[in-house]
């Protein structure tokens, strides 16, 4: 495997290869199901995100050399396409878009940038102060963005803002549930989660110990999985899930 640090991954769409970025300054693509290294591509600095395109064998890495860059995951000799991503290489994170050439990036300095990927150009920007995080909601198609003590829902057409959640306590992650009833945050040592049509806390989880830094919602919207500086990543059930079996409790 790798020899350094595993800060990131992401499957392709059939879920049959997965591509993984290091502190061993490598982006490595790997047989999903035999689990065999397929190819390894070089960088000048540790690789602290990666995206796979959701229609092509494409895959996209965030260095800490500030670069952004696309690799072809058939041809692997190909030489890889690459441009100055950002000001600030900490917290850089892209994401491909789902209209085949957009690629979204942001970064600590506070910028989220939405890129044509034939011509390396940025085509819409977003200044948001304190920003954390940045996932793609795909089954909503809607960016969700933590910063400072705020989370907002974006258009990937042209970054606008379509929700503000104003919050209580720092949010330094974020995701949206697939059925667009609630977002989760990690805030300190919690996993907290908040209803979209009124924005109010429902649930706040405890477990962690250590900041939380990256969520992710289920396909079916019943549990989200949280990750921490602890080392642990742990499944909590989403407040539907809770509500109905409180329901059977009270029932019997």
């Amino acid at each position: 495997g790798h020899k350094g640090a595993v800060f990131c991954s992401a499957f392709n769409k059939e879920a049959t290869r997965v591509t993984t970025g290091s502190g061993d300054y490598s982006v490595k693509l790997w047989d999903a199901v035999n689990g065999g290294c397929l190819n390894s591509w070089t960088h000048p600095h540790c690789v602290k995100f990666v995206d796979w395109h959701r229609n092509q064998p494409r895959i996209v890495s965030a260095s800490m050399d500030k670069k952004i860059r696309i690799f072809d995951a058939e041809n692997y000799d190909a030489k890889p396409t690459e441009w100055e991503g950002h000001d600030d290489q900490q917290k850089m994170t892209v994401l491909w878009g789902d209209d085949n050439q957009s690629i979204f990036s942001s970064s600590a300095d506070n910028i989220i940038k939405k890129w044509d990927t034939r011509t390396s150009y940025v085509t819409h920007s977003l200044k948001i102060d304190a920003l954390n995080s940045m996932e793609y909601s795909r089954a909503n198609g809607l960016l969700i963005v933590s910063a400072g003590k705020s989370v907002s829902l974006l258009k990937p057409d042209d970054l606008s803002v379509v929700k503000e959640f104003p919050l209580t306590e720092d949010a330094d992650c974020a995701d949206l549930s697939p059925d667009f009833k609630y977002f989760a945050v990690g805030s300190k040592l919690k996993a907290k989660e908040y209803d979209v049509a009124t924005g109010t806390e429902q649930e706040s989880h405890k477990g962690h110990h250590g900041p939380v830094f990256h969520l992710r919602y289920s396909p079916d919207s019943n549990t989200f999985a949280s990750g921490s500086e602890d080392g642990m990543v742990r499944i909590w059930p989403t407040t539907s899930v809770i509500r109905k079996n409180a329901g059977k409790n009270d029932a019997a």
